[in-house]
């Protein structure tokens, strides 16, 4: 007989196959054939063994389940010839059991080969048959010496069980009366001191947004917006890292694990010129951590893109991770869809469908303080905030710095008006060229090309 036919007759017999003793046959030849192949280095036979094995502990694994489901699979019991009766004729499908408890000593079964089996098991057909595929493919081109098909169908079933249970807990958080968020993605307006107020702010936060103190950050009542079981992404620069985790904490989660930025420009730093950012995870609950495989490494490398402004490469991280947990972005910067949005610069106009809007909740404001007052704002459950400047466009905002800037109005009143901060508005200002030195400058040429015309 060729060993196709072999092949295919051991598929037969194994699908043909009710009793257990049947099963565990088909299984032993075959794990002799596999470490017969592996010596004779003959690839083709190895692949068939290893899937007849992978198939027979599936099969076992079934049986066991739904001998489980009947109540016939106990610690003790009296040994029988057979815990299975004969299949109705022509069916040779599903095992019909008879009402005898046994144990798995009785069928031959050891515990680890149980464990091996019922994992398989919990496999639906085409997870089931993609291992098998891919552990054949990897066999025959050599790409291995040694295929554990076995830690494959557990790794794939630990992957099925892992995606099951994220969805089960998006459907749960959705389901929730009041909107509860398994995802929250914060960069925080972090204020970081500089060693010079007149020399240090040339390129700090400040002037390109409002910055906020860490006791205000920490105040905030991100833990009334997370579920149960979530988890928290938070971006620090390189000297904010214990300010981060010190937010983690306040917010209600435990610090776990990081990923770098390593970005494609150096910036500049006290002890090194940063090249990277942090974005700090922790978790609260039980939520699931990725199955094995399926992390991404630590360090992402991502271009530079405007001030303060996250790659791509990251929301794809986080959604893949987390495809169906609701998800809320803190200081957004952008629309996308499926995210709810919530920060200074959060916009408010192309709304994608479905994916939800919080701005227009916030009225641009960083989230309230935990220590406020009870309220609902925007659907969002969270202390109660006065009302909100209305946030005028940049656009707006430039106008008025330009015209307070020549009419040398007080800085109070810019703020006032525009609702920026006043570094914010100096930056604007050195970027419009609007700075008592500049205007000097502009003066001096202008007075020189009129000296030039005499």
């Amino acid at each position: 007989m060729t060993q196709l036919a072999v092949y295919e007759h051991a598929k037969e017999a194994l699908a043909a196959a009710v009793k257990f003793d049947e099963v565990t046959q088909i299984h032993s030849a075959a794990q002799k054939a596999e470490a017969y192949a592996r010596i004779a280095k003959d690839r083709k036979l190895q692949a068939d063994a290893a899937e007849i094995v992978a198939r027979a502990e599936r099969k076992l694994g079934i049986m066991l389940r739904a001998a489980k489901d009947e109540g016939l699979l106990s610690k003790g019991g009296r040994p029988t010839n057979s815990n299975l009766s004969e299949p109705e004729t022509g069916t040779g499908d599903e095992p019909v059991f008879d009402n005898t408890p046994f144990t798995l000593a009785e069928v031959g079964v050891d515990k680890k080969l149980s464990s091996r089996a019922q994992k398989a098991a919990a496999l639906d057909d085409e997870g089931f048959e993609v291992v098998v595929s891919q552990a054949r493919d990897r066999i025959l081109s050599s790409d291995a010496v040694v295929i554990n098909t076995a830690r494959d169908v557990s790794a794939a079933g630990k992957k099925a069980a892992r995606a099951q249970r994220e969805a089960e807990l998006g459907k749960k958080q959705i389901a929730l009366p009041v909107a509860k968020f398994g995802v929250i993605y914060a960069d925080p307006e972090w204020k970081f001191k500089a060693y010079s107020d007149e020399t240090g702010m040339d390129r700090a936060a400040d002037n390109h947004y409002p910055t906020s103190d860490l006791e205000t950050i920490k105040r905030r009542d991100v833990g009334s917006l997370a579920a149960d079981d979530s988890i928290c992404w938070l971006w620090v620069t390189v000297p904010m890292l214990l300010e981060g985790i010190e937010v983690l904490k306040a917010w209600g989660f435990t610090y776990k694990s990081h990923l770098v930025w390593n970005k494609d420009r150096i910036g500049t730093g006290y002890w090194f010129r940063n090249r990277h950012e942090l974005l700090l995870i922790g978790t609260r609950g039980k939520i699931p951590a990725p199955a094995m495989g399926d992390q991404f490494p630590s360090v992402i490398d991502a271009p530079v893109g405007e001030h303060s402004a996250k790659p791509e490469k990251f929301y794809e991280i986080i959604e893949a991770y987390f495809p169906t947990l609701p998800k809320i972005e803190l200081n957004a910067r952008q629309a996308r869809e499926g995210w709810v949005r919530w920060g200074y610069e959060a916009p408010d106009e192309n709304t994608p469908e479905g994916s939800g809007t919080a701005r227009e909740a916030s009225g641009g404001q960083p989230l309230p303080d935990a220590n406020a007052g009870e309220g609902d704002i925007g659907g969002l459950q969270h202390g109660t905030q006065s009302a909100p400047h209305p946030l005028l466009a940049r656009e707006e905002q430039d106008a008025i710095i330009r015209d307070g800037y020549a009419a040398n109005r007080p800085l109070a009143e810019l703020e006032a008006e525009t609702g920026l901060t006043a570094n914010v508005i100096k930056g604007r200002a050195r970027r419009m060229k609007l700075s008592s030195r500049d205007r000097q400058r502009a003066a001096v040429a202008e007075a020189n090309k009129h000296r030039g015309q005499l």
